[in-house]
């Protein structure tokens, strides 16, 4: 039996904008720009409900960004689906 191949995304909210990562098995990786946190969440749909945020733990120590001596509000939720094949 074949180990199951998974498809990950990560969603980064940054103030009102989303980013949309999806990493690829082959390990490239697709960025896109989202507008609205409805394009975010039909992405997040797409990828079905196995999704977790990051813990403020995690938050903390991987993703503060400090623009003009201030710490943006960023969130980033990973998600994964199985690959067929």
């Amino acid at each position: 039996m074949a180990a199951t191949r998974w498809l990950y995304a990560t969603v980064d909210f940054i103030r009102e904008k989303a980013q949309v990562t999806v990493l690829m098995p082959n390990g490239d990786h697709r960025v896109t720009a989202v507008e609205s946190e409805d394009e975010a969440f039909t992405v997040i749909a797409q990828m079905g409900s196995e999704g977790r945020e990051l813990t403020g733990a995690e938050q903390q120590v991987r993703t503060r960004v400090l623009i003009e001596a201030t710490y943006t509000d960023f969130r980033r939720l990973w998600f994964k689906k199985p690959i067929d094949g």
